[in-house]
C-alpha cells in the first residue's frame, strides 16, 4: 500500500502552523517561520513501519498552490491520501481533498484534531474517511491491512462515530524528518508526553491529547535527540502541553540528555511555577535555551473565571529572571479576550508584557476551540454560532469577551502586537525566539 501524507497548503493571505493550539492550528498573516506539522510525521513513520511504502507532501513548506499540491501527489503515485486539516483553514483544506479525490481517484482520509468536527461535510463532499483523535496507530492500522477498511479511530459513511483514539507512546517511533526536504524548516520538533490534566478552560490539549500524562520511556527521547544531532538539526522545539508537569521525570530527562552529551540545543513550554533553581539548571546544562511560558493575563480575576491559577506579577518576573540567570531564551504567551476581560485589564496586560522583559511575546485572541470548556460557555450564551463546526484561528478574534466586542479584542491584539514591535523587537533569530503558540 502507498500512502501519501499530505500538509496542504496555507489558506490565502495566512501562513499555516498546524501543529499550534493542540493539534487545531494557527494561521499568521505574516510570519518568516516554516515548522513542520509533527503528527504527519509520526503517522508517516508507523505506517511505514506497518509495511506501507509512504511519501509526505508538505505543500506549506513548498509554498505550493491548491494546483501545485495536486500536481505534486499526482507525481507521487499513491494508493491512499492522509490529508491534514486544521482548524481555521478547513475550508480550504476540504477543497482540496475533493480536488484530490477527483484527480487521483484513491481514498483520501483526513486526520487532525478539526478532521472530526467536518465530517459530515467531508462525507457529502464524497471523501471517504475521517480520523477520530490522534492519527498514527490508525495509518499503522490500515497499512497492516493494505486497503481501507474499519479500524479504531476511523470514521467512514454510514457509520456510528467511532471514540477518539490515542497512540501508545511506548510504540511511537521517530518522526521520519528525511521524507521532506527538512533543512527547510525554521526547526525541528519533538515531543516527549501527551496529555495535560490541569484544564484551563481555554486550553484544547486535554481535548486533542487527553487529560492524561502519556510519557515517553527516556531512553527513547534520548536515542531521537541523538538522531536529530546526526542530521544537524540547529534547534528543536519539544511540542509537550506541559514540558515539567513531573519534576523527577524532568530532572531524571535532563541527566540523561547531559549523559548523552546534550545532543542538541532545544526548548520547550511550561508554567513559571513549575520551575525551581535546580530544574532550570538541569535544563541548561541539558541543551534547553529557550523557554515558552503562558501569562495570559495579569487580572487573577480574568484567570480564575477562566481555571488558571493566577500568578503574582512580581513572582513571574522573579522566575523571568532565574531563567535568563541560566541563559534561556524567554517566549510570553499572552491571550487578550477571556470572558469578562475589560479593556483596563486588557491594557494592564499589555503594559505589563512590554515591561517583563522577554525576547519574545505572542499575543492571541481568546478562541472557544472544539471540546473546550470555553466553548460550552461560548454557545451557551450564544456568543458563537450554534450547530455549526467552529473554524478558528487565535490570530483572528471569534467572540466577546462580554465588556468587550469581537472587534475590540482584534484592534486590541494589533496594538499589542505593534507595541511589541516597535519597542520590544529582538535582533535574535527569530527561529529561536518566534513560534506560533
Amino acid at each position: 500500500m502507498r500512502i501519501l501524507f499530505l500538509d496542504p497548503p496555507s489558506p490565502p493571505g495566512f501562513v499555516s502552523f498546524k501543529h499550534a493550539h493542540g493539534g487545531f492550528g494557527e494561521f499568521c498573516h505574516e510570519s518568516r517561520l516554516k515548522t513542520p506539522t509533527l503528527d504527519l510525521f509520526h503517522a508517516a513513520a508507523w505506517a511505514e513501519r506497518s509495511g506501507a511504502e509512504v511519501r509526505v507532501q508538505d505543500s506549506v513548506l513548498l509554498d505550493h498552490t491548491p494546483t501545485e499540491a495536486v500536481a505534486a501527489a499526482r507525481s507521487r503515485q499513491a494508493d491512499l491520501v492522509a490529508l491534514r486539516v486544521g482548524s481555521g483553514s478547513a475550508p480550504h483544506d476540504l477543497a482540496l481533498a475533493v480536488r484530490l479525490r477527483g484527480a487521483l481517484r484513491v481514498p483520501v482520509v483526513l486526520f487532525g484534531p478539526q478532521a472530526a468536527h467536518e465530517r459530515e461535510a467531508a462525507f457529502a463532499a464524497g471523501l471517504d474517511a475521517v480520523v477520530v483523535g490522534e492519527a498514527p496507530p490508525v495509518f499503522g492500522d490500515l497499512a497492516r491491512l493494505g486497503r481501507l477498511k474499519a479500524v479504531d479511530g476511523l470514521a467512514l459513511p454510514g457509520r456510528p462515530l467511532p471514540a477518539p483514539r490515542f497512540a501508545d507512546v511506548d510504540l511511537l517511533p521517530p518522526p521520519r524528518w528525511d521524507m521532506a526536504p527538512w533543512r527547510r524548516y525554521s526547526y525541528l520538533t519533538a515531543q516527549t508526553a501527551w496529555g495535560c490534566p490541569v484544564g484551563c478552560s481555554y486550553c484544547p490539549y486535554p481535548v486533542t491529547q487527553g487529560r492524561a500524562v502519556r510519557a515517553r520511556p527516556l531512553a527513547s527521547v534520548v536515542e531521537e535527540f541523538r538522531s536529530l544531532r546526526r542530521l544537524r538539526a540547529p534547534f528543536v522545539l519539544c511540542r509537550d502541553p506541559f514540558f515539567t508537569i513531573d519534576r523527577d521525570r524532568t530532572l531524571a530527562l535532563c541527566a540523561a540528555l547531559e549523559a548523552a552529551g546534550s545532543p542538541v540545543l532545544w526548548g520547550c513550554e511550561t508554567r513559571l511555577e513549575a520551575l525551581d533553581a535546580e530544574l532550570v539548571a538541569a535544563m541548561a546544562r541539558a541543551g534547553c535555551i529557550r523557554v515558552e511560558f503562558g501569562v495570559e493575563s495579569v487580572s487573577a480575576r480574568v484567570l480564575r473565571s477562566a481555571g488558571r491559577s493566577p500568578l503574582a506579577p512580581e513572582r513571574i518576573r522573579e522566575q523571568v529572571a532565574l531563567l535568563k540567570r541560566h541563559g534561556m531564551l524567554t517566549y510570553a504567551l499572552y491571550m487578550l479576550g477571556l470572558p469578562g476581560e475589560t479593556e483596563a485589564e486588557a491594557r494592564a496586560t499589555m503594559d505589563f508584557a512590554l515591561s517583563l522583559g522577554t525576547n519574545a511575546a505572542s499575543f492571541s485572541c481568546a478562541s472557544p476551540f472544539p471540546g473546550t470548556a470555553l466553548e460550552t460557555f461560548a454557545r451557551r450564551r450564544g456568543l458563537v454560532p450554534g450547530g455549526r463546526a467552529l473554524r478558528l484561528t487565535a490570530s483572528v478574534p471569534s467572540m466577546p469577551s462580554g465588556p468587550l466586542s469581537t472587534a475590540a479584542v482584534g484592534r486590541l491584539r494589533q496594538e499589542a502586537r505593534a507595541l511589541w514591535k516597535r519597542s520590544k523587537q529582538s535582533a535574535l533569530p527569530a527561529s529561536l525566539t518566534s513560534a506560533p503558540r
